[in-house]
């Protein structure tokens, strides 16, 4: 399937189990998460329009480059061991993120 280790029955269903949310601030200033340990799907959805990158270096995330969020919508993102999520807003704002398989 993917490099991600997504089985394909994760497609219908998630896995909440010892996967808990986090956040990150965002504003005008490109900012990242820490390193994560393990691979696999995330949820991510912010208060106010973002632009995303996830990359073992992720601070450098411009409007221009970036994926955009739009504020109050939920996207499926696969993060890989070892990457980072890394935001930029035009305004400061929350990004949650939640691991779901």
């Amino acid at each position: 399937m993917s490099t991600y280790n997504i089985r394909q029955y994760d497609a219908f269903g998630i896995k909440l189990r010892d996967n808990s949310q986090a956040q990150l601030s965002v504003s005008g200033t490109a900012a990242q998460t820490g390193v994560f340990a393990s691979d696999g799907m995330y949820d991510m959805w912010a208060d106010i329009d973002v632009f995303v990158k996830v990359a073992p270096t992720a601070n450098d995330v411009t409007t221009s480059t970036g994926y955009l969020i739009r504020a109050n919508n939920t996207v499926p993102v696969l993060v890989g061991d070892g990457d980072r999520i890394g935001a930029i807003a035009a305004g400061s704002g929350t990004l949650r993120y939640h691991k779901v398989s």
